[in-house]
């Protein structure tokens, strides 16, 4: 076989059992971290945004650690370059352009559908844990809530190191998300035809079980990004478009409070 050349049909492909392991041992692991060690962390007195760093950012570099050993172990099983492997294909100007046109209409309809998101859940008496940061928290608008609701424990005016270690946190979230999700489990889903996409959005938002209120926004991108990556045979558009996403919403946001 070309070790620069992927037929995602000659992957070893998941089961449907084996795709649900795939994806809640990840999510339960997740939820141990998020839901017990995070608010530990936080109990013992440190700061929510730095507390969620930490705790993420090693879950997250454990979790890149073994999506490129899974795909590397398969590359060389498979006769593949690693690169090749990690879905990581060139594309045309044409389909770049399209796939980030499609990525920045998921974008738009998330953040629509995020808009409903905080009546709903008051609706139904369901509160987000305060040991989450704020950019997790669709009923923090972080423009006008006071600093103790957006960053308990640390005013965040001046606070500019905290940007390395968050975008740190960010750069891992979606190296984790795209090698574990997109490159290694969705081709291995060919087996399911033009299904197969939806299979992996949905089990990808499925994984954010420890963020119930997100299911909503994250089907919405999750089934996007994974057509877009179905389609173009690559990660990259999914990948740039996560980046630039993240960017956006998380870095700039923290960026104009601490320099606030």
């Amino acid at each position: 076989m070309n070790a620069n050349s992927f037929d995602w049909r000659n992957a070893r492909q998941l089961s449907i059992l084996q795709s649900l392991l795939a994806v809640f041992a990840p999510s339960a692991f997740a939820f141990v971290g998020f839901h017990a060690v995070l608010p530990a962390v936080v109990r013992n007195g440190t700061p929510v945004l730095i507390a969620y760093s930490w705790v993420a950012g090693a879950m997250l570099l454990i979790f890149v650690l073994i999506a490129l050993f899974l795909l590397r172990r398969e590359a060389k099983e498979m006769g593949l370059s690693l690169w090749t492997r990690m879905c990581l294909k060139k594309i045309s100007l044409k389909q770049w352009a399209i796939c980030l046109g499609l990525a920045v209409l998921s974008v738009v309809l998330a953040a629509g559908v995020q808009g409903i998101i905080p009546p709903v859940l008051n609706a139904v008496g369901f509160t987000i844990p305060g040991y989450m940061p704020f950019f997790l928290n669709p009923s923090v608008n972080a423009a006008t809530a006071e600093m103790n609701v957006v960053s308990p424990g640390l005013a965040l005016t001046g606070q500019y190191g905290l940007l390395p270690l968050i975008g740190l946190v960010l750069i891992l979230n979606i190296l984790s998300e795209e090698l574990y999700f997109r490159a290694w489990m969705l081709p291995k889903l060919s087996r399911f035809g033009g299904w197969s996409w939806v299979l992996n959005g949905v089990l990808f938002a499925l994984y954010h079980t420890f963020q119930l209120w997100l299911l909503p926004v994250l089907l919405i991108s999750s089934l996007m990004f994974a057509f877009i990556c179905y389609k173009s045979k690559s990660i990259w558009p999914a990948f740039v478009a996560h980046l630039v996403g993240n960017v956006l919403l998380s870095i700039l946001g923290i960026l104009a409070l601490i320099a606030a």
